[in-house]
């Protein structure tokens, strides 16, 4: 018995040997004719140089840092050469199809319009590596979308004016925020207008202790009817300036510095007419190929699927 126990472990010592003497020692790159292929392993897809590597799972965070390293804080849109080839070596094409890219000047603007013609036409052969770039496409355009929508346009505070057009502040003699409570927050992105309100729990002087209740108000760009701006001059101080954004929700009443008045309502407006631009174009199909994040690429898709069903 003792024997036995003893000869076992040298055994058990050669599986690793074994194993390593199966497996190929370049498991991480496939030669092919002509150059270097793409190989899978247990990080995903290399392009063969270890330069970048492909998520293949579906984590929207990953695909949103993928694309906000490649960026240099940039919108898809204003993306130049540079951008373009972070992005390529980030999923794992950045040596085989980087300079494919650059020769055929493709930018922001231009790689949300590729097809599977023009990509075979730029030189990328393989249906999988077409079906591929064309579903980054898409993550791309679904990304810049969302970018888009939450950029923001303006944000500031309710002005409240005090005595005599604001020659004294706010609230005098008791100017702390227990007795005046705090003022609202404006908030414009390129789709939606929000006015965050903090009410005193208890409507009554110095009941700021009691806490605030905070609410937040919010229209679609898109659904903005008018925009109406009141405005004044006075012998002293800086009288306010009333902005009414009308909604089907409803007015929403915004009251700024009187010199601001007729920026902001410039700024709404420009967001305004964006937003129903974007609205209707992807209601009918047709929005832009850097902010639509579906139809185009996916009809690619289809042609691509159907070709490799072909070959």
């Amino acid at each position: 018995v003792t024997l036995a126990l003893t000869e076992v472990p040298p055994l058990v010592s050669l599986i690793p040997s074994l194993i390593m003497s199966v497996v190929p020692a370049n498991h991480g790159n496939t030669q092919v004719a002509g150059g270097v292929g793409t190989a899978f392993d247990q990080t995903g897809v290399t392009d063969g140089s270890g330069a970048g590597v492909l998520n293949k799972g579906t984590n929207q965070a990953a695909d949103n840092a993928i694309v906000e390293q490649a960026s240099n804080g940039k919108v898809l849109a204003d993306w130049g050469p540079q951008e373009i080839q972070n992005w390529l070596g980030l999923i794992g094409f950045g040596q085989m199809y980087g300079q494919h890219f650059y020769q055929h000047h493709i930018d922001g603007k231009a790689v949300v319009q590729l097809n599977p013609e023009l990509a075979k036409e730029m030189g990328i052969i393989s249906v999988g590596h077409r079906l591929t770039i064309l579903s980054w496409i898409k993550k791309l355009q679904t990304i810049n979308r969302q970018q888009w929508r939450s950029a923001m346009v303006f944000e500031g505070e309710e002005y409240r004016p005090g005595p005599f057009n604001n020659v004294l502040p706010f609230g005098f003699p008791f100017c702390f925020e227990m007795c005046t409570g705090k003022p609202a927050v404006y908030k414009v992105t390129n789709s939606k207008l929000s006015v965050v309100q903090n009410i005193k729990n208890v409507n009554l002087p110095l009941m700021g202790w009691c806490g605030f209740t905070t609410t937040v108000f919010t229209v679609d760009l898109s659904d903005v009817s008018d925009i109406d701006l009141m405005s004044g001059t006075a012998c002293m101080g800086d009288p306010p300036a009333m902005l009414v954004v009308n909604s089907s929700k409803g007015p929403v009443f915004m009251t700024l510095v009187n010199n601001m008045g007729d920026e902001i309502k410039t700024k709404i407006e420009q967001a305004k007419e964006e937003a129903v631009i974007q609205a209707n174009m992807v209601l009918h199909g047709g929005a832009p190929a850097d902010q639509i994040d579906d139809g185009s690429v996916c009809e690619m898709e289809e042609v691509e699927t159907e070709e490799m069903s072909r070959e």
